[in-house]
């Protein structure tokens, strides 16, 4: 992860739009761009231990909200597909909560990114919504998670539009001249 998070530190620029700010981040070989949902923030250095950044409501930190989303860049395996990586992030969360109950989910996103979307509930522990998406060399994954089944839900509608103004763009860089 510190591999992944380092590309980060590269670019980073914020411009305010309509309904929050956008921030456009570059890596070597990427840029990507989010858009900051009124009444929540977006931020890069509070939670590097899991997560490449992480979204919570304004008023609040990430670790005393309850509810929050956050993002994961993770390398892509050679033969490595989306489904799989979706698969084997839900035998995670059940390795972790044996009684768990999963199902899909119909996100209404209208960016041009395709997300694989999961709900993982742990009665009396966390409930989460996973969406994730396929980028070149890496799978990004999208949480949001509550402790409250009913904060999850109401916290759906932010989460929608950062997934929806999520925007990858892959750069071309030229070979260098000896």
């Amino acid at each position: 992860m510190g591999r992944t998070l380092a590309l980060f530190v590269l670019l980073c620029t914020v411009c305010p739009l309509e309904g929050g700010r956008t921030l456009r981040i570059g890596g070597k070989d990427f840029s990507f761009s989010i858009t900051e949902p009124e009444g929540w923030t977006i931020d890069f250095t509070a939670a590097q231990q899991i997560a490449n950044f992480v979204m919570y409501p304004t008023n609040t930190t990430w670790r005393e909200s309850d509810v929050v989303a956050f993002a994961r860049f993770s390398p892509k395996g050679p033969q490595e597909t989306l489904e799989v990586f979706v698969e084997n992030n839900v035998k995670e969360f059940q390795q972790r909560c044996p009684f768990y109950e999963t199902g899909d989910v119909k996100l209404e996103l209208s960016g041009a990114q395709t997300f694989v979307a999961k709900a993982l509930h742990c009665p009396s522990m966390r409930h989460e919504i996973v969406a994730v998406t396929e980028v070149p060399g890496l799978f990004i994954t999208f949480v949001l998670s509550s402790d409250q089944r009913n904060r999850l839900q109401s916290a759906l509608s932010p989460f929608q539009e950062l997934l929806s103004s999520f925007l990858w763009v892959p750069r071309k860089t030229e070979p260098e001249k000896p």
